[in-house]
């Protein structure tokens, strides 16, 4: 397949994106009618949540894989490949199974005007059938009720890994509307996990009663952490509840009890799996040198930031914070909490038009009383921070998978800007 071929088709389904989104899913029907169903020809564990979702579809994916089962993991978005969406056993989607695939369905799309998750949604599950995959961890995209992804129609299990504010435009302004949508993905017998505070249980257990779901609340659940020393590799006391989530859900499924490479691979899901940019440490000699620590971190919502909060004060950390927004997030509350631990703002703008501009995003911190600096496109703001850094400083880079990704791909980023 010549690599021009994969990039036109690449480009035209990057341009649905341009046509936003839309909730509901009579058009993925449509697309998985036109295939043949794929996504009925293996066991699933779909996966909703406001922040986790991305690490435990990835925790759950490790262990599958070290109980020797073929494991597709759709998630999303990506950080530097489109291909990072679909992958079995930690493997990427070709280039030619992507180009093959919007080639055989793109009159259905421009038929439907399908947008580019559906699109995404469908490759995904028409990759894992052709593969023949024992198990597919299904990561939704956006709440839940009405998310693409919600076409399984009986997963193995259900799992909600948090609640909080993001997307409100779509899923209600209060975190009760917030946790139907999510709760949306509950189906009719097939259990569910979820991770909530006490005062949004009843919500779910409402949903899970008109739905005929054995619904297991993971605060309720003895700490399962002590059990053969279990770890995360991951920072931050929020992985720790993404790990309990992750292995109260493989406690239901019977068959994965005891197994001893599920604590081995959980401890290298990032590995396996592929995660990054989770707390993620990055290290090279030269910001060795410098004794500058660099982390990268997709928080993109107050929630997030507030976990990252909660890291940095626990361990008397005042970073200096590279940070890039979307349009249609709630910034307020992020910069209120930033504010109690920020050193100093360097805002940028990624390249995608859902970025806010950096020069907004720095007015805003301005007035919301930060130290901050427009620091322009991602690679011009990394080096801002670094040359301002000081032996001993910390630079944290976040505020959206965009931002993330496009460090990500900046080659020798600290040869070349940290002198």
């Amino acid at each position: 397949m010549a690599a021009n071929t994969y990039s036109k088709r690449l480009d035209a389904l990057f341009k649905l994106e341009f046509f936003g989104m839309k909730l509901g899913l009579e058009n993925i029907r449509v697309l998985l009618d036109t295939l043949g169903h794929p996504e009925r020809t293996y066991p699933s564990i779909h996966v909703a949540g406001t922040n986790g979702k991305g690490s435990v579809s990835a925790m759950l994916a490790a262990a599958h894989q070290a109980s020797r089962k073929r494991t597709g993991l759709y998630t999303s978005p990506h950080l530097v490949d489109f291909r990072e969406r679909i992958r079995i056993d930690g493997e990427m989607i070709s280039e030619k199974e992507v180009a093959d695939f919007l080639a055989r369905i793109w009159p259905k799309v421009e038929e439907l005007n399908a947008t580019f998750f559906e699109v995404t949604t469908a490759m995904a599950f028409d990759h894992f059938a052709r593969h023949k995959v024992d198990i597919a961890i299904i990561e939704t995209g956006l709440g839940g009720r009405l998310d693409a992804t919600n076409v399984l129609e009986k997963p193995l299990v259900t799992v909600v890994t948090s609640i909080g504010f993001d997307h409100m435009q779509q899923l209600g302004s209060t975190l009760e509307a917030i946790a139907m949508e999510k709760a949306g993905i509950f189906k009719f017998g097939s259990p569910a996990v979820v991770n909530c505070p006490e005062s949004l249980e009843p919500v779910f257990l409402r949903v899970a009663k008109r739905t005929f779901t054995p619904i297991t609340f993971v605060r309720r659940v003895r700490s399962l952490l002590g059990r053969g020393h279990i770890q995360t590799p991951l920072l931050g006391s929020h992985q720790i509840e993404n790990l309990r989530t992750a292995l109260v859900t493989l406690g239901i499924l019977p068959r994965d009890r005891g197994n001893p490479s599920i604590k081995r691979a959980i401890e290298n899901t990032s590995q396996l799996t592929g995660l990054r940019a989770r707390l993620e440490e990055i290290h090279s000699e030269q910001l060795s040198k410098r004794e500058i620590r660099l982390f990268l971190d997709v928080g993109h919502n107050e929630d997030a930031i507030l976990r990252l909060h909660d890291f940095f004060v626990g361990q008397g950390i005042r970073p200096q914070v590279v940070l890039g927004m979307m349009r249609d997030k709630e910034i307020r509350g992020s910069l209120r909490i930033l504010k109690s631990f920020a050193k100093r703002i360097v805002t940028v703008q990624a390249e995608t038009h859902r970025a806010l501009p950096s020069s907004e995003l720095n007015k805003d911190a301005l007035t919301a009383g930060l130290d901050s600096i427009d620091g322009g496109n991602v690679p011009n703001g990394v080096k801002l921070a670094l040359s301002k850094a000081k032996t001993g400083d910390t630079i944290l880079i976040t505020g959206s998978h965009f931002v993330c990704g496009e460090f990500l791909q900046m080659s020798d980023f600290a040869k070349n800007f940290a002198d």
